[in-house]
């Protein structure tokens, strides 16, 4: 008996279900009789969860959203080898402290990794199997290596047989009680539909003169390969997004129901009040699930919440399916959300940099259609909760920003608190379009503490302004946590730096400007 520790990383949504992939491990690795203990970690109480499985376990398994610098220290408090799975594991396996990184469809290899490691009397620091199909680590000569390639998953193979262990302890600030039951996860596909390359004729003009590469890592022959093919042989997507590299599989249409059906009734026999449909186009499936589950009195009376998530230019495609889904849900009692539609920014340049695949203008109007919606079916459609923006990245500049706000003020007000200093890129890898213009650029530094990489500004006065306003953002803070009055929103920060910045352009008189606004944020008179 293998002893076994999960923990995911927990930062905007720790009232929410575990993620479901690890979920499904954590039963199987049960079933199969090892002990499993599983957490959601918020980075603040990374330290309480590292002391808590302290010398407790053989294995300790992380998905790729934990940083670097977190994954070095569990390892550390932890002193068990570390695997990272997850739809990142490959950045982790280039460059981060993990001793394994398991890449491509995990549930099946992850269970022979646990029965080869039950088997081992001392395996902190390897030699680790060369069977298991997309594990990867750095051999004895300390080059990285792949010795059996990732096989190809299907939603039959990764999500069934379907029995998630939702049982999950909790290390970080308060959680609302039953999150661990909150819109749990259903499976309709694996990956994004939306894999169009961004390279070439096909792709924005500006990546036109960009040139594919491998990373500048020690790899094996078969390594460098399996790079290859995983990145450089499968660029097509959103430029940022780690499922560019996630193969897409999806049953046609109406044949995905039945194992739909199958998943929402193990989870309302858990306790769930509602489920969240994973896959990028979800509406041409609303109808026909939201029709099979009006069969079923049981469901109909249990299910509370169904929350989708898609892509702007599918939902201005796609809008009539919505509506038969809204009319439906009307009928059925339903609340549908729909979160997480990837508008990223409203200037061109952005949607370009982030390959979008639509105009500025479309995806305002998108914008707008949520608002609309959301406001005549407020009884049973919310399609302004949960959405992201990305308004900082390497070519940012202050016309960009003003643009976003003016965007967001005029077509989604809902999106004005995602406009912050923190709302930046992340580079999550180090493959793709996106990397490689920022590298010939010059835009890239190297940074231990996230995936390996971190971007800084081609425009200094991007660089200028985003200083200024996270400055006050974070004075504004600091005087809600000591008088009782109200933190001036980073949107309003953002627009009085604008302002300051358009109305002096002598240095000097910046300066003086920015200081009165730090004044005004802490109230201090004129």
């Amino acid at each position: 008996m293998a002893r076994i520790v999960l923990l995911q990383c927990e930062l905007e949504h720790r009232h929410q279900a575990p993620h479901l992939a690890m979920a499904l491990y954590a039963s199987d690795l049960t079933n199969s009789g090892h002990e499993v203990e599983m957490a959601l970690v918020h980075p603040s109480a990374l330290e309480q969860a590292g002391e808590a499985i302290a010398g407790r376990c053989d294995l300790l398994v992380l998905d790729s959203i934990f940083p670097f610098a977190l994954v070095g220290r569990l390892r550390e408090l932890s002193g068990a080898p570390v695997l990272v799975g997850g739809h990142n594991a490959l950045q982790h396996a280039l460059r981060g402290p993990a001793d394994l990184a398991l890449c491509g469809p995990g549930r099946g290899p992850l269970g022979q990794f646990v029965s080869w490691l039950d088997q081992q009397d001392d395996v902190r620091d390897g030699p680790w199997p060369t069977h298991i199909p997309g594990l990867w680590f750095r051999n004895a000569e300390g080059l990285l290596d792949c010795p059996t390639p990732a096989g190809t998953g299907s939603v039959g193979s990764e999500v069934f047989p379907f029995q998630p262990e939702l049982n999950w302890d909790y290390y970080g600030p308060p959680r609302a009680p039953g999150s661990n039951l909150r819109i749990p996860s259903v499976v309709a596909e694996l990956g994004c539909l939306y894999n169009t390359s961004a390279m070439g004729s096909q792709g924005p003009q500006f990546y036109a003169n960009v040139q594919p590469r491998l990373p500048e890592a020690t790899l094996t022959d078969r390594a460098e390969q399996a790079v290859r093919q995983l990145t450089v042989g499968n660029e097509g997507g959103c430029t940022f997004c780690v499922f560019r590299t996630t193969k897409f599989v999806r049953k046609a249409g109406a044949s995905a129901i039945p194992d739909l059906l199958v998943q929402i009734r193990y989870l309302v026999g858990l306790g769930a009040r509602g489920v969240s449909l994973q896959t990028e186009q979800p509406l041409p499936l609303l109808p026909p699930l939201l029709t099979e589950l009006r069969k079923d009195e049981t469901l109909v009376g249990a299910l509370e919440e169904l929350h989708v998530r898609t892509i702007p230019w599918l939902l201005l495609r796609q809008e009539e399916h919505l509506l038969q889904a809204i009319g439906l849900c009307r009928e059925l009692g339903i609340q549908l959300v729909l979160g997480q539609v990837g508008f990223e920014a409203f200037d061109p340049l952005s949607l370009d940099v982030f390959h979008k695949g639509l105009t500025a203008t479309d995806n305002r109007r998108a914008a707008r259609t949520l608002s609309q919606l959301s406001e005549a079916h407020s009884d049973c459609f919310r399609g302004t909760d949960g959405h992201g923006l990305i308004p900082l990245h390497p070519w940012t500049s202050p016309e960009a920003l003003a643009t976003n706000l003016q965007a967001c003020r005029e077509d989604a007000p809902w999106l004005l608190p995602r406009l912050h200093p923190r709302s930046r890129l992340e580079l999550y890898h180090e493959w793709g379009p996106l990397f490689w213009k920022a590298q010939d650029d010059g835009l890239i530094e190297p940074s231990d503490d996230e995936f390996g990489w971190r971007f800084r500004f081609q425009d200094d006065r991007t660089s200028e302004l985003v200083a200024v306003w996270a400055t006050l953002v974070a004075l504004s803070t600091q005087r809600v946590q000591s008088a009782p009055s109200p933190a001036t929103a980073a949107h309003v920060l953002l627009e009085w730096v604008l302002e300051a910045w358009r109305q002096n352009p002598e240095p000097e008189t910046r300066k003086a400007a920015y200081m009165a606004l730090r004044d005004r944020v802490v109230g201090r008179p004129a």
